[in-house]
């Protein structure tokens, strides 16, 4: 029983966490007599056995079938004196294989959501802590164990309990509980338990195991295997050992849970006294109140407050479909004799020869000997039998959501099939989600109490993408200061006057996923279990987008499908579009300031052409000035005298200011051009650097995986 390991504490409170511990601090005992209290809890657990023994005799019968055990003891007895076979064919266990395959199938992790918009981060610490104590229990392979006995024997369900885990927090743990090991109230009609006044487990155990797990309580132990033996529904593991087992020492022991006074309380006993005192439930709902740790779940109730599974409703199709092939084989390999007496000579052989298939009988000439076989009644056997074989396909999951079916049906008419059995079978999944998500809720409270350590939790998603989640995690200044970037970092330093050494530097700022006050949402969504409305809707937009490429944005897609990772996958697609956009935008950037300077380029040619031309001009009023001074010259050996220039004549040896400015505006281009293409070249310098560096990574990850690369027997090295 899980209970002794887990949840059930003894007398002596040290034994509990550290974190329970503290809890219970404080609290008053069990309102009751303790004696009193022992007394309803045999007289509760009595009145069960006594009200449950029919239904467990229906569920047993349930568990056969599934087993294929499905001739009774009288049945195979009759079946053997008339030489008839008996055939088993196992519907059941295809129904249930195919519901609980349909189950895993759409298994899916919990998620929390916040009832705030500055929550979002909790949230999603609260979804990582959830989904590490699921992973950490396997919950899932729990979960489908419940539901076979859902469908099965009517009921399951979980035990949570508490582990300390050293560091004074709590581990939390799931066990489950076999069906037959279960115990409640006998008016509770509710399928969730939660209107039953106690519910609890029942196991056996031996002498000296209960001796050493409860040495305090010896004298209730020997009281206990010195009371008159007794019998009972649940008895021992093979059934012939009674209530008592004084072979082997063997006695069974209860644990129960129930409610008092607005919380639960649980304890262990036999029927002598107590092992473990009342105890208050640390566990609490998720409205914060007292919770059973006990958390059950069943498929059917009926009027008399009887659990039964969907394996029920297949009894008695079962039954025809074996009795009516074994009979129509049966009839198919016997024959009826009429004859008159003295037909022949000898009875028994005339008998086996008519029982083999090449047999030959001798008769008196003029008497009556006639061989009747069975084949019309056969005949009418099989045709009842293919008529029960039609009304168990279409009981429960049908042959088309397990690809069996053997007509040539179109795609629509195996989607109408498909979706029509799975809204067949909708009222139990919603059942085992409603349980799931009382057992996260359950969790999640206990994960708020005794989570008072750091936890970090690795999230590794279906994209194999590793991430940490962190959990009650204190962050000092120096931690949330290595967070930031290096020029926010120096001016908060300079800001505050940090220095190497200070002791501000190893204060708590804040707590990083503090989940000891969060209120969260948790919802158990259910993955695609077979084709749907939604399928089909899917597939319309896969032939409009092949039809006329483009029209439908991919991540439209995406969001239609029924990926389970499809969230991520659109986070991913956005991320990498505002990467493009990004990258685009620094490339049109860069395209603008590559036009800019050939266009500064182009106007300072323009202006250096403009002051070149202004430059051939002077030079040439200077060649007219001096042609004019050779014909005006004085003839060889006189001196010469130069007139003076007239008033406003331009001086032929300066330079005009026009020219000068259209120069001096040539240069300053030429030179903003020439640092404009400097500017443009750094900028593609520095955005090749990722590239070369990529490609070197590339290049040493490939000569790392060459040089790993053994090299075969008789070959050289490259």
């Amino acid at each position: 029983m899980s209970a002794s390991l887990t949840i059930v504490r003894t007398d002596q409170g040290d034994q509990w966490p550290t974190a329970v511990r503290d809890l219970d601090a404080g609290q008053d005992d069990f309102p009751r007599d303790a004696d009193e209290q022992h007394k309803r809890l045999v007289q509760w657990f009595e009145e069960a056995e006594r009200s449950g023994m029919d239904a467990r005799e229906f569920a047993e019968r349930d568990r056969a079938y599934l087993d294929g055990e499905q001739w009774t003891p009288d049945e195979l007895e009759e079946l053997r004196k008339r030489g008839q076979p008996a055939i088993v064919v196992n519907w059941i266990r295809r129904k249930v294989d195919l519901l609980g395959g349909m189950e895993r199938r759409a298994r899916t992790d919990p998620k929390a959501f916040p009832r705030t918009p500055s929550e979002d981060d909790r949230a999603d610490a609260a979804t990582q802590a959830l989904r590490y104590v699921a992973d950490d229990n396997d919950f899932q392979v729990l979960r489908s164990a419940v539901f076979e006995n859902m469908l099965v024997e009517g009921a399951g369900g979980i035990e949570i309990g508490l582990e300390d885990d050293g560091r004074g927090g709590c581990n939390i743990t799931y066990t489950q509980v076999p069906w037959d090991r279960l115990w409640w109230d006998p008016h509770s009609r509710s399928p969730d338990f939660l209107d039953a006044r106690y519910v609890g487990i029942v196991i056996w155990m031996d002498k000296d195991q209960l001796t050493e797990m409860y040495p305090d309580r010896a004298d209730v132990i020997d009281d206990t295997f010195a009371s008159p033996d007794a019998t009972g529904q649940y008895t021992d593991r093979p059934y012939d050992v009674a209530w008592l087992d004084t072979r082997r020492r063997r006695t069974r022991v209860v644990q129960g849970y129930w409610s008092e006074g607005g919380s639960y309380w649980g304890a262990t006993f036999t029927r002598v006294g107590y092992l473990t005192d009342p105890w208050r439930s640390p566990f609490k709902d998720r409205r914060g109140k007292s919770g059973c740790p006990l958390i059950l779940q069943s498929a059917y109730v009926d009027q008399d407050n009887n659990r039964y599974g969907a394996v029920r409703d297949l009894i008695s199709l079962q039954d025809e479909i074996n009795k009516r092939r074994s009979k129509a084989l049966h009839l198919l390999s016997v024959a009826q004799v009429i004859a008159e007496q003295g037909a022949v000579t000898d009875v028994d052989k005339a008998r086996r020869e008519v029982a083999r298939p090449d047999g030959y009988v001798e008769t008196m000439p003029g008497l009556k000997f006639e061989v009747q076989r069975g084949n019309d009644l056969a005949t009418g056997q099989w045709q009842l039998l293919q008529h029960a074989t039609q009304e168990m396909q279409l009981a429960g999951p049908n042959a088309a959501m397990s690809g069996t079916d053997p007509r040539e049906l179109s795609g629509r008419a195996i989607l109408a099939q498909q979706a029509g059995g799975a809204v067949q079978n909708e009222p139990l999944a919603d059942s085992l989600r409603m349980w799931a998500r009382r057992v996260y809720e359950m969790t999640w409270m206990a994960a708020r109490q005794f989570w008072t350590a750091p936890k970090w939790v690795r999230v590794t998603d279906d994209l194999q993408s590793t991430r940490w989640v962190g959990i009650n995690v204190p962050i000092t200044l120096k931690d949330e200061l290595a967070r930031m970037p290096q020029a926010n970092r120096a001016m908060v330093m300079q800001n505050m006057q940090l220095m190497p050494g200070d002791p501000r530097l190893d204060q708590v700022v804040r707590i990083e996923g503090d989940i000891t006050d969060l209120d969260v949402d948790i919802t158990v969504a259910e993955g695609q279990d077979v084709p749907t409305l939604q399928a089909e809707t899917f597939q319309s937009l896969i032939q409009l987008a092949s039809m006329q490429p483009g029209l439908i944005p991919g991540d439209v897609l995406i969001a239609a499908s029924s990926l389970r990772n499809k969230d991520d996958l659109l986070k991913r697609m956005q991320e990498h579009q505002q990467q493009q956009g990004q990258m685009a935008a620094a490339a049109a950037q860069k395209q603008g300031a590559r036009m800019d300077a050939q266009t500064a380029k182009d106007q300072s040619q323009a202006a250096a052409n403009f002051a070149l031309a202004g430059e051939r001009k002077v030079n040439a009023v200077r060649n007219v000035h001096d042609m004019h001074a050779d014909f005006t010259a004085p003839p060889a050996g006189q001196s010469y005298v130069a007139p003076d220039n007239p008033q406003g004549a331009p001086d032929p040896e300066s330079v005009p200011p026009g020219m000068a400015l259209a120069h001096q505006v040539a240069d300053l281009a030429k030179k903003r051009a020439d640092t404009q293409n400097t500017q443009m070249n750094t900028a593609l310098t520095q955005a090749k650097i990722p590239q070369v560096a990529h490609q070197t990574i590339g290049t040493m990850v490939q000569t790392n995986r060459l040089a790993r690369t053994p090299i075969p027997p008789g070959q050289s090295a490259p």
